[in-house]
């Protein structure tokens, strides 16, 4: 996006607050930091350059002309202000040939994709925009507005504001939050526009009706999520993004400074979660919705939302998922820029976090029914259980690897919403190299299917055993290698040497054999070859080993083997049991899940009093106050200043 007014006089006009902190960087850090954040802007500006010269998805790609395309080269063409009459076109060109398909029941181009992304475009470049007004034409704003209103009000019911279902999920967490932005988004466009703000949705509403009852909803969500451990799909390389994509039309367009603050919060929350966690740019840890192929082996998509904000990781995708971030006005507070800006600098540590994911039992098909739109009938709404519980998520974050898994209790495939236990990962990122990992995964069922609730296990630091589930619908089990990764078989022990690390790992019985990664065993069937190697279990119920240790502390990779060697397991039908001797640490896994695993004898409290625990993130389970802090350096985040505001305004 080009700016006519130079940063920060933006950053005092469009309300860039970056949250107060105490105490001040050293100046190599702070310097480095004001430096990427002046870049932003230019990282920006190079999306939409390529954009403009080649929309994605491109015009000609399978299935024709998408609404993606028209859209995305408009956000382009008038944020550039070049070329801004195609662009016109383009908007007039998808409301007269596209819209009435994506409005219906056709999922892959339903309305909810999109209806946010039309509404950034309104707000930035429309006649009453307070950003750039007056970039696309009257008749490009009049066909957003017609679409918005045609897609808004026969469906949206101010009944889905209501707070006790803060909790209750249309379809998946990010469908739902882009449909439920959108609807945000539509009523308050339309309560400050004239030949709209007198209309009546479907149940009677008034536009500014709906958009003091999203506020509210919104400030309760932003609390929620925060104290109750941020989204369900944590970590997804493809569909955090659209989650994300959502917050910041929130916090760009807002005009309750309440609910601005509370969004900006959320994010500096979710950004810090993420900064702690990475190399690179990639993220390590577990992760949910991680589908076989391209977003278990390789950098994902989603990942490139951060190389806007920090100048890490994948560069400049312009996918329509993180358009938002090309195009905001959000920055990062300091002290989450200097989390993800100083990662090799942290000593190891170990991160547990509650995450939400647990199924409340309850199912509402009739919560969008009667709205004249097959698709928000079919899909329904399900509740996530508040409370929370039986989702433990541990990270063990070094300069030179990040390991991490869910824990999880085991229980039945039902006592999950489906978003949270389909397809984890659990396993090993490196430094050193953008694609060197380990991971655990079933073999993909035919066609698209997912895999559900597939593995438990314990982490204890750099060790992890891990368990498939009985109760998933997985059928084997397998273990990634990147082919950047070398590797030695030693005494049934595989040993392997990344770049700055050494691991082992140990299939409990039954041994394995290894296979050539195929394009059959992706989702999507599509992706690079020759990134790695499967280790496949020969029984696929065995129980799997572990550890990883930075390689500076031994003198060479075959003194790493030798002491792994002397450490003890042993195993039986009814418990694995491993030793670590560098870890000081034995870790047991009952393998009849008649009991909780133990990390020295103490069984694993799966629901902690605390939501988030490390030395850089610190935060009670339902509190609303959560710390951020880095070298002195500290940001409170205190969503309580927002309970009188909502409760006031209901």
């Amino acid at each position: 996006m080009v700016y006519d007014l130079d940063l920060k006089r933006l950053l005092f006009l469009f309300g860039l607050v970056f949250v107060s902190v105490c105490g001040a960087y050293n100046t190599p850090l702070s310097d480095h930091i004001e430096t990427v954040l002046d870049q932003n802007e230019s990282r920006q500006q190079r999306a939409l350059k390529k954009l403009l010269r080649d929309p994605y998805p491109p015009k000609g790609s399978k299935g024709g002309p998408s609404l993606w395309h028209y859209e995305n080269f408009a956000l382009a063409a008038y944020g550039l202000n070049q070329r801004t009459a195609e662009a016109d076109a383009g908007i007039l060109t998808l409301h007269r040939d596209l819209f009435e398909d994506a409005n219906s029941h056709h999922e892959a181009g339903a309305m909810h994709w999109h209806a946010y992304l039309q509404q950034r475009i309104y707000w930035l470049y429309a006649s009453s925009s307070k950003h750039f007004p007056g970039r696309m034409s009257l008749e490009a704003e009049n066909a957003i507005l017609q679409m918005l209103w045609d897609f808004a009000a026969p469906i949206c019911d101010i009944a889905f504001t209501d707070l006790d279902k803060i909790w209750w999920h249309w379809g998946s967490e990010n469908h739902h939050l882009m449909a439920w932005v959108s609807f945000w988004g539509a009523a308050h466009i339309f309560k400050d526009h004239p030949d709209y703000k007198d209309r009546r949705y479907q149940d009677g509403s008034k536009p500014a009706e709906m958009a003091a009852a999203f506020d509210a909803y919104f400030k309760h969500y932003a609390r929620e999520r925060a104290s109750k451990g941020l989204f369900i799909e944590v970590a997804s390389p493809t569909y955090a993004k659209y989650s994300l994509n959502t917050l910041y039309n929130l916090y760009d367009f807002a005009d309750d400074p309440v609910l601005k603050k509370s969004i900006d919060m959320l994010l500096n929350l979710h950004w810090a979660d993420w900064a702690i966690e990475q190399i690179n740019g990639v993220r390590g840890g577990s992760r949910h919705r991680s589908y076989a192929g391209r977003a278990s082996n390789a950098q994902s998509g989603a990942e490139s939302l951060a190389w806007y904000h920090f100048g890490l990781g994948v560069e400049a995708n312009v996918h329509p998922g993180v358009m938002c971030a090309a195009t905001t006005f959000w920055r990062p507070s300091s002290v989450v820029m200097a989390l993800a800006l100083d990662a090799e600098n942290r000593e190891p540590f170990f991160y547990i976090s509650r995450r939400p994911g647990l199924s409340a039992g309850q199912k509402s098909m009739n919560f969008m029914r009667d709205r004249r739109h097959p698709l928000y009938d079919e899909k329904g709404m399900r509740r996530v259980e508040p409370a929370g519980g039986s989702l433990l998520r541990t990270t063990w974050v070094t300069p030179d690897f990040v390991m991490g898994m869910s824990q999880v209790d085991a229980l039945p495939r039902d006592a999950w919403w489906a978003a949270s236990s389909q397809n984890r990962w659990n396993g090993i990122i490196f430094a050193g190299h953008p694609t060197a990992r380990i991971f655990t995964q079933r073999p993909k069922l035919s066609g698209r299917k997912s895999l559900y609730n597939e593995e438990w296990g314990v982490q204890y630091r750099g060790v992890m055993l891990l368990h498939r589930l009985r109760e998933s619908n997985a059928r084997g089990q397998m273990i990634w290698f990147d082919n950047s990764l070398k590797k030695v078989e030693r005494d049934d022990w595989y040993f392997v040497e990344a770049p700055q690390a050494f691991a082992a790992l140990r299939i409990a019985r039954g041994g394995a054999q290894w296979e050539e990664d195929t394009l059959a065993q992706r989702r999507d069937g599509k992706g690079e070859d020759g990134l790695g190697q499967w280790l496949v279990l020969q029984k696929q119920l065995s129980p799997i080993i572990i550890e990883v240790v930075r390689k500076s502390y031994y003198a060479s990779f075959e003194d790493f083997q030798s002491a792994i060697l002397r450490n003890h397991f042993a195993y039986t039908s009814s418990e694995l049991t491993y030793q670590s001797e560098f870890y000081k640490a034995k870790l047991s896994l009952p393998l009849r899940y008649n009991r909780q695993p133990e990390i020295n004898g103490i069984p694993v409290n799966m629901s902690p009093d605390y939501v988030y625990r490390c030395p850089y993130i610190e935060g009670d389970f339902g509190d609303g106050v959560i710390r951020i802090q880095y070298r002195g350096v500290s940001q409170t985040l205190d969503f309580n200043d927002n309970v009188s505001e909502i409760t006031s305004s209901l």
